[in-house]
């Protein structure tokens, strides 16, 4: 009696067990589904480190870590997405106290402090490389826009300033992951190379490489 009981029990237990797999299973279908017939949204929050390129090494060699950037997707239920990216990158270095001779004649010395502010304001697509139900998702990306430029240089006290608004070049690789088949959180890593058309003194156009991590979020 107590054996059929037991039998009875577990077969119970494995017949709810498989229900709730079953819903499971009907629950990650429905929700793959929805992605596939509908464009969705995503929102990305990155931080990052930049690496100085070309001239920009030559007026500040440092890697820059005040970089952030918000980023806003349609994800088509094909390979590709179109967006918005908006940032903010800020680096500075401090030179030892020497004597510099200005073009008018005037020699100052002074500790030189030098600063560079981006604020990158692009438009982005992306291409992926499968599809958009896969948990990891490599893409291509390509960003084009413009960039708020502040050059500022001070020699104590004085200060040697350019800003100007200017176009911005910024191709990307990466990869998007989610957390679960079925969590709308994730993540993103990513290689941007950024090239902004500013020149000014020891700046023949702004290059670095911007290397990010980001959270996200997506939607129907």
């Amino acid at each position: 009696m107590k054996k059929t009981i037991a039998l009875s029990i577990l077969g119970l237990v494995w017949a709810l067990g498989a229900m709730a797999q079953t819903g499971s299973d009907q629950d990650d279908n429905f929700q793959s589904s929805l992605f596939r017939q509908f464009v969705s949204g995503r929102a990305t929050v990155f931080y990052g480190a930049s690496l100085p390129m070309g001239s920009q090494k030559n007026y500040i060699d440092k890697v820059g870590s005040r970089n952030v950037a918000v980023a806003f997707e349609a994800m088509f239920p094909g390979r590709f997405s179109v967006g918005g990216r908006i940032g903010h990158q800020y680096v500075s270095e401090q030179l030892p106290r020497q004597v510099f001779s200005f073009p008018d004649g005037t020699d100052i010395s002074a500790v030189q402090t030098r600063t560079l502010t981006l604020v990158p304001v692009l438009a982005i697509g992306s291409v992926y490389l499968n599809d958009i139900n896969s948990t990891v998702r490599p893409y291509l990306q390509m960003g084009a826009g413009g960039a708020y430029v502040d050059y500022t240089s001070y020699y104590g006290t004085l200060a040697d300033q350019k800003t100007g608004i200017r176009g911005a070049l910024a191709p990307a690789v990466g990869a998007k992951f989610q957390f679960g088949r079925n969590n709308n959180f994730g993540g993103e890593i990513q290689a941007q190379y950024q090239h902004v058309f500013f020149n000014y003194n020891e700046l023949e156009n702004s290059t670095n490489l911007l290397l990010s991590f980001g959270l996200s979020y997506r939607w129907l």
